[in-house]
């Protein structure tokens, strides 16, 4: 009994003794506890990610290895047999074509998810829709079908990866694409122009900072003639990027130390900032198309357009919505419906020249020809390819004769006269 009371005697006496610090032990405890469970939750979700990352990383290195001679540019120069030229009308434009404006497919093979902002690797790495080199084109395929339609050259626009792009994925690509841009152009050197393209969507941007750019290009100085096509419009994911932004202005130096010619696909409401653009950098040449610019939905408004090219003469424009004033090369449309646009040219020419004639006419020098493909497999399709140039031939023909070769490809070849 004695005992026991000993014992309630000490129990009292250790409430007593402690009864002020029972909230701070209470909180001290929890505090163990969130510790604790937090640190749980971080090793197993560090577990998951990094199983994700591995996974990724797998997947993108065995796809690297069974894409590895396409990187190399040995899938990407198979020969093809090629049917030949093909003959358009002898009463159409039968001179000189330079198309300057087409998408160069190149060795992608992952695509950038502007929601998640993650890449997101393409297993399958080919597509019954998008063209890349060495997977479902080659080059020679592309050298025959500007053969068989009649194309001399064109200015080949090509995507070379970033920084951001290699150290996500963990492979080195951009030395390797730029070694295969310099195997095209000593194969093939009366057939492409070539322009760089380095997009910077998962940092927000359409283009890398100037730093970045230059060390892409000092990679093989001289090899690229040209800069672009830079999007300026905004996309899923990315702002638009006016011409006389910070990230812009600091690339046009860079620009002029590689002698480069730019171009880009202005968006909406952006003359005035492109006018300054133009006149601050006289030396360099600008090329500059879109829809964004002069609208579409209710006809074209070609004012801005005439503004530019009339007050500087270092802006060219290229006219590559000869459709009849509808632009068919998207994802939406397919092969057959596009041929099937063309199955009567005359309705279609009349309402382009109502368009275009008086001011291609009016400005005679600085107007060039393009379509703006490229991307699309079935756009270069050569069913597809003889159906642009035929229409482009027969549309040309109906200028005025001292205009028709500088539209046709004067304008485009004097660009890069002694470069």
């Amino acid at each position: 009994m004695e005992m026991l009371k000993k014992i309630r005697t000490q129990i009292f006496l250790y409430k007593q003794r402690f009864a002020p610090h029972k909230t701070l032990i209470t909180s001290f405890l929890v505090g163990i506890l969130i510790v604790l469970v937090s640190t749980i939750l971080f090793v197993s979700l560090r577990k998951k990610f990094i199983g994700q990352e591995e996974r990724s990383a797998e997947n993108y290195t065995n796809l690297g290895s069974r894409f590895e001679e396409r990187d190399t540019g040995i899938t990407a120069f198979e020969p093809v047999a090629c049917p030949g030229p093909r003959t358009h009308d002898e009463a159409y434009y039968n001179g000189k074509l330079i198309d300057s404006h087409f998408h160069l497919p190149f060795t992608e093979y992952r695509v950038f998810d502007a929601v998640n902002k993650e890449f997101v690797v393409d297993e399958k790495g080919d597509s019954d829709l998008i063209t890349t080199l060495g997977v479902n084109v080659t080059i020679p395929e592309i050298t025959c079908l500007l053969d068989y339609e009649g194309t001399d050259k064109v200015f080949a626009f090509i995507g070379i990866a970033t920084d951001y792009t290699e150290k996500r994925m963990g492979v080195s690509r951009k030395k390797t694409q730029v070694e295969v841009v310099k195997k095209i152009i000593t194969l093939y050197p009366d057939y492409f122009v070539p322009f760089i393209g380095m997009p910077d969507e998962p940092r927000g941007f359409q283009t890398v900072n100037a730093e970045e750019l230059n060390r892409a290009l000092r990679l093989e100085p001289g090899l690229f003639k040209g800069y672009g096509e830079v999007a300026l419009y905004p996309s899923e994911g990315v702002p638009p990027l006016a011409p006389n932004s910070k990230r812009l202005l600091e690339i046009y130096p860079v620009v002029k130390d590689h002698d480069l010619v730019v171009y880009f696909h202005l968006g909406e409401g952006q003359k005035d900032a492109f006018r300054e653009v133009l006149r601050d950098n006289p030396d360099t040449n600008f090329i500059f198309h879109g829809d964004q610019l002069i609208g579409h939905e209710f006809g074209y408004d070609l004012s801005q357009i005439e503004e530019i090219i009339k007050n500087h003469s270092n802006a060219f424009y290229t006219v590559d919505q000869l459709y009849g004033d509808v632009f068919l090369l998207r994802p939406e449309v397919s092969k057959e419906e596009f041929l099937s646009h063309f199955a009567n040219y005359e309705p279609l020419i009349k309402q382009d020249l109502d368009t275009w004639q008086t001011l291609i006419e009016r400005y005679p020098d600085q107007f060039m020809w393009g379509t703006d493909r490229g991307g699309l497999l079935w756009s270069i399709d050569h069913e597809v390819g003889w159906t642009l140039a035929d229409y482009s031939l027969a549309l040309i023909a109906r200028l005025d004769p001292a205009v028709q070769e500088n539209f046709a490809y004067k304008n485009a070849e004097h660009l890069f006269q002694n470069r």
